[in-house]
């Protein structure tokens, strides 16, 4: 460098410096000359609580672009994304705030959309997520940590003093009497349990090859009967039938206006005190004739059926059993649905220029009754008729005694609930461990995905003899 000064080469070197960081500067991104490349899109966030300028924008772990600018708008944080030009991103996706790592920097994850045209410069992100920031979760976990500490002190409260400790010794020498009658029970009754697996087996294989065709017939007679074909169908369907009913009712009361003022041959029967003790001695003679006639036998049931779904609602039943001899009974039920009826309604909400429709449903508790009459042979029960207020059919199989009892339901094939497509099937399994009490377990809406869940519960029932002492007692408090 012959022929430049001092002064020459130090300024020659301080240029050298300046291009190189000036250089470096555009490259690292501090500064940039002319238009950044790129197309903008715009997202709005209820909280962009980490993002600030330069935050990198990924789509399936790549970086596609920075955060651009951050505004407030109508209480909400309105961003600016800045994606390269080389990435294309298809319409309807959407940007969740993520962080890179427990106490990582934040970073915007996009989701590509499924239609078929992508964003351009200055369109709007229709959704977005922000996910709980390390606050939140130690918020959580502090409330979690309170109710854990309640439960704890609640605890110590119950099994810290000595009745405490004496009320959990005698639930565990309890439960471990229960658990040798059980293993007992189990090894007593080894061939009625291989029987019993025998014939369920059998009866699966049934469920598998004539359930669906049985299930086809019903749908086709529960339409006739909603179409009120048939005779059955035309008493449900006929208009005229309540005024045939009060017609009947009025001529019901003039008869009995008729008896009770003496007129015609059973009025005079019932007011002629003559004639009521020539047909009192009838009877009596009849009586002694043709011996006691014996009544139905009744019973009466209540039971509750606690769903272990996410509702963890419960079902109520009270019913009556009329059984005029061992192989033939009717049943009448009333059940608490909590889903007796469901409400459906829509809302439409509008975001960023774009608009969205979401359906709810919502269901109340109603009453509802079945009606059924059934036949037994020998352990096996089929019955059918108005099951919760639609057609269904069923079958039981019970063993040791009738004590334990695995059924199955089948009901309600043309619903309305948009939720329920498909017939409504119900399992059941029951224990007598009382001549009351039992408990009960089983398998609801096995034929909807959307509402099958598992339930337990238990009841009693009254038979004759007890509603009978019942009835004694009651009458003998009134007096």
């Amino acid at each position: 460098m012959k022929g430049f000064t001092t002064e020459a080469r130090v300024g020659l070197v301080v240029i050298l410096g300046a291009v190189v960081l000036a250089y470096m500067s555009m490259q690292i991104g501090l500064f940039r000359l002319g238009k950044e490349k790129g197309y903008r899109v715009f997202v709005v966030f209820d909280s962009a609580a980490g993002l600030d300028q330069k935050t990198p924008i990924r789509l399936a772990g790549v970086e596609v672009g920075k955060v651009e600018q951050l505004e407030l708008t109508d209480g909400k944080a309105r961003v600016t994304f800045r994606i390269h030009p080389e990435y294309r991103i298809r319409k309807g996706g959407k940007a969740i705030i993520r962080s890179a790592g427990l106490l990582g920097e934040k970073y915007v994850e996009l989701i590509s959309g499924k239609e078929k045209n992508y964003l351009n410069d200055g369109d709007t992100l229709a959704e977005s997520e922000t996910l709980g920031d390390i606050e939140a979760l130690v918020a959580k976990f502090s409330e979690v940590g309170s109710d854990i500490k309640a439960v704890t002190v609640s605890l110590r409260e119950v099994i810290g003093t000595k009745q405490g400790e004496e009320d959990l010794k005698s639930i565990l020498t309890n439960f471990r009497k229960f658990s040798q009658h059980l293993d007992e029970l189990i090894v007593n009754n080894q061939d009625s349990v291989g029987e019993t697996i025998s014939n369920l087996k059998e009866f699966s294989e049934f469920i598998n090859d004539d359930v669906p065709d049985l299930v086809d017939s019903l749908k086709r007679v529960a339409s006739n009967l909603e179409a009120g074909k048939g005779t059955i169908g035309k008493l449900l369907k006929d208009d005229q039938l309540y005024e045939k009913l009060n017609s009947a009712m009025d001529n019901i009361q003039k008869i009995t206006q008729k008896v009770n003022n003496g007129e015609g041959t059973i009025g005079k029967l019932v007011t002629d005190e003559k004639a009521y003790q020539r047909i009192n001695t009838a009877l009596e003679s009849l009586n002694n004739t043709l011996g006691r006639i014996d009544r139905f036998k009744t019973s009466v049931g209540l039971r509750n059926e606690y769903q272990t779904d996410t509702t963890q609602k419960n079902k109520g039943y009270f019913s009556v059993r009329l059984e005029p001899r061992a192989d033939k009974y009717y049943l009448l039920e009333v059940v608490d649905d909590p889903r007796g009826t469901v409400n459906q309604s829509s809302q439409t909400t509008t975001v960023g220029g774009v608009s969205t429709t979401t359906t709810r449903l919502t269901t109340e508790r109603k009453l509802k009754f079945s009606l059924e009459m059934g036949r037994r042979f020998n352990g096996i029960d089929i019955h059918l008729g108005l099951v919760e207020n639609s057609f269904g059919v069923g079958a039981g199989y019970m063993v040791f005694d009738d004590r334990f009892r695995l059924g199955v339901d089948l009901w309600d094939f043309n619903s309305v609930d948009p939720q329920s497509p498909n017939p409504h099937l119900k399992t059941t399994a029951s224990y007598h461990f009382y001549k009351y009490l039992f408990l009960q377990t089983g398998y609801d809406q096995m034929l909807n995905a959307g509402l099958k869940t598992s339930f337990v519960g238990g009841g009693m029932t009254l038979d004759d003899e007890d509603l009978k002492y019942l009835f004694g007692a009651a009458g003998s408090l009134v007096k």
